[in-house]
């Protein structure tokens, strides 16, 4: 009996001290204790960076180490007290305008922005002059065809061969062959 308790002692000992070992205190998905707002604000500004590494991948669902430290970085400087646009400008000046995702849209880069849409009214006015020269030339064609079928008489070449053809055919049956 005396070892079935020193057994059962022994087995709740071992128990609590792995209970006690836990961690209970700290949410997963907020280790450093940010308020909802203050999450609200990081998550906000994680949507707006880029993963410096990666090709068009968002902060917030970068997997690489580097952007797991960027998101560490951006709750500690909400701790600090630090602004949306504070963090922007200070990863800027670590990472440089690539974590913007976009060009600013001012100096050279205004080229980035300003080009498709030039590019695309130049385009459209292509396929505007390109479709009206179309059907211009269209016009002309038809033209010589919708004067013979009126009365007049047959501007296109093609129509004078033909009364050349018949001419020769009448003479040819007038002398008798």
């Amino acid at each position: 009996m005396k070892k079935a308790v020193f057994l059962a002692l022994i087995a709740i000992f071992l128990f609590s001290a792995v209970a006690f070992a836990q961690d209970g205190g700290t949410d997963p998905n907020n280790p450093r204790g940010l308020t909802p707002e203050q999450q609200a604000l990081a998550k906000e500004v994680q949507m707006e960076l880029w993963c410096p590494i990666c090709q068009g991948v968002r902060l917030d669902v970068c997997e690489q180490q580097v952007c797991q430290q960027m998101r560490e970085m951006i709750d500690e400087m909400i701790l600090a007290g630090n602004s949306k646009q504070e963090i922007i400008d200070e990863f800027i000046v670590q990472y440089g305008v690539v974590v913007l995702g976009e060009p600013p849209k001012e100096g050279v880069n205004l080229v980035a922005w300003i080009m498709p849409l030039a590019l695309m009214l130049a385009g459209l006015g292509f396929a505007v002059w390109m479709s009206r020269k179309w059907t211009q030339a269209r016009r002309e064609e038809t033209a010589p065809s919708l004067a013979a079928v009126e009365g007049g008489a047959p501007l296109s070449s093609a129509a004078s061969v033909e009364d050349d053809y018949l001419a020769r055919v009448e003479q040819e049956l007038e002398e008798g062959y």
